[in-house]
């Protein structure tokens, strides 16, 4: 009887595929050889399985090597890592930027308040120190008028002279009268000792 060799159909593509079609047909072929003895194999189907392994060496020759794909692969995740790293450490940044730009705009707004506020106390205070001054000049006319009244008190005969006379006689009316302003006014009471 005469052995019946595996047929050869075209080998695929696919490196995995063509081992796994290339190992099913010699388990099949070492069938036949062993089911035929010391019967002489044929030229063909000896040729077919070495052309069949040599184009398997080459597809698998051909295939990229995996440790340089590995190297190629750590790599990227180190440098997405370090990316990832700095995007944190730049928003990080900002936020510390923004809050600090904050904290200088409120500082700006508190500062413009102290300067409006300084601002008013100095007008406050000179206006203090014109009713100061307009105070000083009437007390030093007074001043003036009551030593003149003093002068012409002394100089009169005792008999002669009344308070009301030197009034009418000698004396220089004030100018003005002494106004004080309710700011000197509570100037003046938060000066005094409780």
């Amino acid at each position: 009887m005469a052995t019946s060799w595996p047929q050869v159909a075209a080998w695929p593509n696919d490196p995995r595929e063509h081992a796994a079609y290339l190992s099913d047909y010699l388990r099949k072929a070492h069938v036949c050889i062993d089911s035929t003895g010391d019967q002489p194999v044929p030229k063909s189907l000896v040729k077919t399985m070495i052309a069949a392994m040599s184009v398997l060496i080459s597809k698998f020759q051909n295939i990229p090597d995996l440790s340089a794909v590995v190297q190629a692969i750590t790599t990227i995740q180190s440098d997405l890592k370090t990316t990832a790293e700095t995007v944190q450490s730049t928003v990080i940044k900002v936020q510390q930027n923004t809050i600090t730009q904050q904290h200088m705009a409120t500082l700006s707004q508190e500062t413009n308040q102290a300067v409006k506020e300084a601002a008013e106390t100095r007008r406050t205070t000179t206006e203090l120190l014109q009713e100061t001054n307009d105070i000083a000049k009437a007390i030093n006319d007074t001043t003036e008028t009551t030593n003149d009244m003093v002068k012409v008190v002394q100089c009169a005969p005792p008999s002669k002279a009344s308070y009301a006379s030197v009034l009418s006689s000698n004396a220089a009316p004030l100018s003005r009268p002494i106004t004080i302003s309710t700011q000197t006014s509570s100037f003046i009471q938060a000066q005094q000792p409780r």
